[in-house]
């Protein structure tokens, strides 16, 4: 049987966590908060471990692992959020709802998912039985999963995962998300005073926006979305200015249309004509790779069978944005992301309604202590 969650322990933790003031690269006070949990409860066989950032003085990605019986089961959630004003976070709450005053986001993303982890562990160690556990908390989840990207599949028995990340609604899980690329372009063009020299220079400015005129922008086909996401550059006004810089990312869905794509801005860049002197370069970042969960795959099974044991009906989704099921996927570690029912993450309106946790709670209960003894799957 599978155990009853503890609500109010569940949405004590909820608080807590939000009313934390931690985006990314000062995840510092969740990792303390996380620490603590773990110490007051490592005599009961909980173990911890940190994997580190390389170039980062912040905390690390940390795992915790619980022995158990059955095929290991890996949970995930992310340490950090969007950038938050400084100072305190103001919580309201009222008919069942949880949100900010309106001068921060709540950060529910991912502080839900994370509040979700632990309130499994406790269950684990009340006596549920479970299987081995293996519980990894990222960071600089929101810079481009940077964290997660410092895993490597030796550190973990698992096959499958659940990142307790989803924005949808409880009962859906995210089964596919793009591969994803960042591109600088840097123009150089040749500075002299704008006044008394004007004709010895060349003006990076003028020549980048020829170029990115050019760029693919926007939904560029069924599978793929491309964006410039800024420009920089120019000192003064009485200065032909020298330097220019592009950033722009590129998502595809399809590994080929991808390569089409980066293919044709590389090309563009290259063969983009400029006078004598100057010149456009361009460098690329691999953020993730695409992943597309099979229908037939263990990790969906165990959710289909999981939604029929709650009386509803599983949704399987895309998504055009990424996460660390991305970099899980990518390790052969078959990850969905599980549907927490977040109302609008990264926004000032950002809420949480309480129903709706305790059912993704509940949910994730048949999710982790049920170990299927049949091969049960909803049509």
């Amino acid at each position: 049987m599978a155990p009853t969650i503890d609500r109010e322990r569940l949405f004590s933790r909820v608080r807590e966590l939000c009313a934390i003031n931690a985006p990314s690269r000062c995840e510092q006070p969740i990792f303390r908060y996380l620490q603590k949990f773990w110490l007051e409860r490592k005599e009961s066989g909980l173990t911890w471990e940190t994997v580190a950032v390389p170039d980062s003085s912040e905390p690390a990605n940390i795992i915790m692992r619980l022995e158990g019986t059955g095929e290991p089961l890996m949970l995930c959630a992310h340490m950090d959020t969007v950038p938050l004003p400084p100072g305190t976070v103001t919580l309201v709450e009222s008919d069942g709802v949880l949100r900010t005053d309106g001068s921060s986001i709540l950060g529910s993303d991912d502080r839900a998912g994370i509040a979700l982890a632990l309130e499994m562990i406790d269950l684990c160690l009340e006596g549920a039985q479970h299987p081995p556990l293996e519980i990894v908390f990222t960071v600089q989840e929101e810079l481009g999963c940077l964290g997660s990207a410092c895993l490597y599949r030796s550190l973990f028995r698992s096959r499958m995962a659940f990142n307790l990340d989803g924005e949808t609604s409880v009962g859906t899980a995210i089964t596919s998300a793009p591969q994803k690329g960042r591109y600088a372009i840097t123009v150089h063009g040749i500075s002299s005073h704008a006044a008394l020299e004007p004709q010895l220079g060349r003006n990076a400015i003028r020549l980048a926006s020829g170029l990115l005129l050019q760029l693919p922008d926007g939904q560029v086909d069924t599978y793929s979305t491309a964006n410039t996401g800024t420009i920089a550059g120019g000192k003064q006004t009485n200065v032909v200015c020298d330097l220019v810089k592009i950033t722009g990312e590129l998502r595809s869905f399809s590994k080929e249309l991808f390569t089409k794509h980066r293919t044709y801005i590389d090309t563009l860049v290259s063969s983009y004509r400029v006078p004598s002197g100057c010149s456009v370069e361009i460098s690329w970042e691999d953020v993730y790779a695409a992943y597309a969960v099979p229908d037939d795959s263990a990790v969906l099974q165990r959710f289909k069978n999981a939604c029929m044991d709650m009386g509803c009906s599983p949704l399987f989704l895309r998504s055009a944005g990424g996460g660390d099921a991305n970099n899980l996927n990518s390790l052969g570690i078959q990850t969905i992301v599980f549907g927490m029912g977040m109302h609008h993450i990264h926004t000032t309106r950002e809420y949480v309604v309480w129903e709706e946790i305790a059912a993704a709670a509940e949910l994730l209960v048949r999710v982790v202590f049920r170990i299927p003894t049949d091969a049960r799957i909803v049509p």
